[in-house]
């Protein structure tokens, strides 16, 4: 009887029920605050996965402005900006990327995913599942590149020394060089550019006309992927064309190899048939006073001692070739040559040099008085280093709807202006 009254007592007992209840409830409870927890955490992360998403898209999309859309170069750019904006030793686990061409290759879409880690949600079986994010960006407002200095590392990357002038108005000037001093000069100068960039730095004193930067994203070589023309036997050896022609009757010369190099000399008048002219194991000369002309031509130099030098007061008139392996290529120096060989104009009347100047392991000296390039439809300068002395005026014109020799993709427009489209 005892017994009974105890257990009705404790069935009646309010204190207890309570108790029993929030025991079964108590894990509900905590998984719906580590859930909420968990959720704020998540917002978060995924915050920081879009900021990554397009970064990387911007990042891959701004590569447009060197080649076309190519799988392999955008997806390790994507890779390295998007990994780049965690601390190292905070990238989340199982992060993916995955890019895209869109836009008929005009745009690049970048998808970011990785593991969502759980801290409290688990206790309500929430499924930890993934966090994703997708960007894409696209190239606008192409910009003209008209100088690139390749040289990564050097100080005077690109240097203009006193009185010299630098005029690319509608184009940009570009170093590579990571050095303080990438971009250097001396009081005197002028330069005038839609923009100058520098991957480095500045040094020096002088004018700069346009907009001028410093810590500028490399600029790779945009014709890395261009294949030289054939050396074919020797066309000629040590050919000298000495007082040769007139202005009215010029000599004539063909495309072929030319070993030991070729020698215009003083005085002669010289017409250049079109086509393709390895200057092979020798320079490359217009001496003084001699007067040449050729529409359609390219000169590759290769091997020993293969440079070009048009001295004072040659004259000289030369459009690059419409087709064939150097389309474009008014000279292409052998990307095996030895490094920072100079190659000079030393003429006061190289007044049109249409087409690309491309020395990969050159440096480029332009050391006149007067102006040179002036009366190009266009002139570009991709090189090693590049060197203004002598107080000349290098003019780099952007006229290319006025000739049809092609402006090498990569070149005439560039770098542009990156937006994001998501």
């Amino acid at each position: 009887m005892q017994l009974m009254s105890r257990f009705r007592a404790f069935a009646d007992s309010h204190s207890g029920g309570a108790l029993l209840i929030f025991a079964f409830a108590m894990p509900a409870l905590l998984g719906v605050v580590g859930a909420a927890v968990d959720y704020g955490t998540w917002v978060k992360e995924r915050s920081h996965l879009q900021s990554a998403a397009d970064a990387a898209a911007m990042a891959a999309a701004r590569e447009l402005s060197v080649s076309a859309f190519e799988q392999t170069r955008m997806q390790a750019v994507a890779e390295a900006w998007a990994r780049k904006t965690f601390a190292a030793d905070k990238i989340p686990q199982g992060l993916t990327v995955a890019v895209a061409s869109q836009n008929n290759g005009s745009a690049v879409e970048v998808r970011l995913q990785h593991d969502r880690k759980q801290y409290l949600s688990g206790v309500l079986a929430v499924v930890p599942g993934h966090l994703a994010a997708r960007s894409v960006a696209t190239l606008r407002g192409m910009r003209k590149l008209c100088v690139v200095a390749l040289d990564p590392a050097s100080s005077q990357t690109i240097y203009l020394k006193s009185n010299s002038w630098l005029t690319a108005k509608e184009c940009d000037v570009h170093s590579n060089s990571a050095s303080g001093s990438g971009i250097a000069s001396d009081s005197g100068i002028q330069v005038t550019a839609a923009r100058v960039c520098s991957g480095g730095g500045f040094s020096g004193s002088g004018s700069f006309f346009g907009s001028r930067l410093s810590d500028c994203v490399k600029v790779d070589d945009p014709i890395a992927d261009r294949v030289p023309p054939s050396i074919g036997s020797c066309t000629a050896t040590r050919a000298s064309i000495i007082d040769k022609g007139s202005a009215g009757g010029r000599h004539l010369l063909f495309p072929g190899t030319y070993c030991g190099g070729l020698f215009i000399g003083g005085n002669s008048y010289v017409s250049f048939s079109p086509g393709e002219y390895v200057i092979k194991d020798g320079p490359f000369t217009i001496d003084s006073n001699a007067d040449v002309r050729g529409d359609g031509v390219g000169f590759y130099l290769t091997g020993n001692g293969s440079i070009f030098e048009f001295l004072s007061n040659a004259r000289v008139n030369l459009d690059a070739p419409r087709s064939g392996p150097l389309a474009g290529l008014l000279v292409f120096e052998d990307r095996a040559a030895p490094l920072l060989r100079d190659h000079s104009i030393k003429t006061n009347y190289a007044s049109n040099m249409t087409g690309t100047v491309y020395l990969p392991r050159g440096r480029f000296v332009v050391d006149a008085t007067n102006e040179v390039a002036q009366q190009s439809a266009f002139t570009v300068i991709v090189t090693r280093q590049l060197l203004l002395t002598a107080n000349p005026k290098l003019t780099l014109n952007t006229n290319y709807g006025s000739t049809t020799v092609p402006v090498p993709e990569g070149l005439g427009q560039t770098d542009g202006d990156v937006y994001l489209m998501r």
